[in-house]
């Protein structure tokens, strides 16, 4: 397919996709709606070369307020031609022509909530064209002004890297607690709409183990995970921003400043302390904020973050408490398996009959979670005094209940197999010998049962 050919062919995809929508007219002229309806015919009864062009100038310039399709037509026609340019001089005159389009739209339909500001920003920036500052005025002032219909990952990452370069450079004039709070805008806008694209996964994902998703659900769900995904870059790069002009003592005395009018903010509240928290700025301030954020949204993640305060205020039963609301609350199963197996080995060996529950927990639901089996196989290795009987070859007999447990995780879990054996072979060796088995008069086969917290019998091995 030749040039002229594949522009025709995209610009036809294009336009049929714009003509397919009715838009705001602000005139009724018989006169221009019949020239619309006209050109609409044109395009579709004719190739798509320069005449195209040209017939919608002579449109836009005889009724310019017709209606919003000759704008939209024409960015489309435009932004083609600068596509197809091959040198920075032939785009450059293109480009003037479509940052015009974009300011006579906006003036003309001043409502069109098309996004031109940034349209423009993005026409400058992939097109390398104009200087960082040109650019990040044009998105600085669509955040601000549009703050809704700034939700393109793309364009956030772009207005977050702008914002910190032209800052570092002294290209703006912001102090230091004005950068931050701008900073703090890009990441609640960030944190807003990957709440929403998290909302529509769970949701079809949920729907999905019940029924068929339709062709469209299938579409959002995909478009949901991606979009988390390039949300999620998002607000890595502002967060790395944000740890590389603020160390603890700035971060700390600038959410303390704000925090009064922030107070019954969750989202400010649940970034605050995920802030300080990755960047260990532990104090009183920081428990304050965590505390403050889980009275005012309990969830799986503010419960966690009090269970981790507890944890290190060594208080292991709000640990537990806190540790077992947030597995409650989780719908990740992942997530929920590795707080049950947590809230395990938070009661580990002083309390080794809770600590199999939990660990069993996480079983329960996700078979394959092959660390609850090694931990279970040590909790068991590690009670021959807990279950002491006056037969020493019972007592012993124990390791091999703890070996068959542990080869159950290489089972569920191939990666641990390695581990697995090597744990299940340490606990067999500390098992009684052929020798043992026969000075006890026990066979291949004979059960032991444990009347300890264990309650679970083992079969004497073939030797």
């Amino acid at each position: 397919m030749n040039k002229k050919n594949l522009f025709g062919s995209r610009l036809a995809v294009l336009i049929f996709a714009v003509l397919g929508f009715n838009f705001a007219a602000k005139a009724q002229n018989p006169e221009c709606k019949d020239k619309l309806i006209a050109f609409e015919e044109f395009i579709r009864e004719n190739s798509y070369d320069q005449t195209i062009y040209n017939r919608w100038k002579e449109l836009k310039q005889q009724c310019p307020t017709e209606s919003e399709t000759i704008y939209l037509l024409g960015e489309k026609i435009l932004s083609q031609k600068v596509d197809q340019a091959n040198t920075a001089e032939e785009k450059s005159p293109l480009i003037t022509e479509l940052l015009n389009l974009y300011d006579e739209h906006d003036k003309v339909f001043p409502n069109n909530k098309r996004g031109n500001r940034i349209n423009k920003a993005l026409l400058l920036y992939e097109n390398k064209s104009g200087d960082s500052r040109e650019i990040f005025t044009f998105l600085d002032k669509a955040f601000q002004l549009d703050n809704a219909g700034f939700t393109n990952p793309e364009v956030l990452n772009i207005y977050s890297e702008l914002l910190v370069s032209q800052y570092g450079k002294k290209e703006i004039e912001l102090t230091s607690d004005q950068l931050l709070t701008k900073l703090d805008q890009i990441a609640e806008k960030v944190q807003v709409e990957l709440k929403k694209s998290n909302q529509i996964k769970d949701n079809l994902t949920l729907k999905s183990q019940t029924a068929k998703l339709t062709a469209e659900e299938q579409n959002s769900l995909q478009q949901s995970k991606l979009s988390i995904s390039e949300l999620t870059i998002v607000a890595e790069n502002v967060n790395a921003g944000i740890d590389k002009q603020a160390n603890c003592e700035v971060l700390l005395s600038f959410y303390q400043k704000n925090f009064d009018k922030n107070s019954e903010n969750a989202l400010w509240l649940e970034r605050a302390s995920d802030r300080l928290d990755a960047k260990k700025c532990k104090s009183d301030f920081f428990v304050k904020i965590t505390e403050k954020l889980y009275a005012l949204s309990p969830t799986a993640k503010s419960a966690y973050a009090m269970g981790m305060i507890a944890r290190n205020a060594r208080n292991t039963p709000q640990t537990i408490e806190y540790f077992t609301r947030s597995a409650e609350l989780q719908t990740d199963v992942n997530k929920k398996a590795e707080l049950y197996y947590l809230i395990a080995t938070t009661y580990g060996y002083p309390e080794k009959e809770k600590a199999r529950e939990f660990a069993k927990k996480a079983l329960e639901i996700k078979p394959n979670f092959g660390k609850s089996y090694i931990f279970i196989s040590q909790l068991y290795s590690y009670s021959t005094r807990d279950c002491e009987s006056n037969n020493a070859f019972e007592s012993k007999a124990l390791f091999w209940l703890a070996a068959e447990t542990a080869k159950k995780a290489g089972t569920v879990d191939p990666s641990m197999k390695k581990t697995a054996d090597q744990l299940a072979a340490d606990f067999t060796k500390k098992a009684p010998s052929k020798q043992e088995i026969s000075q006890a008069k026990r066979k291949a086969g004979e059960q032991i049962s444990f009347k300890c917290w264990i309650g679970e019998s083992v079969s004497i091995p073939k030797l």
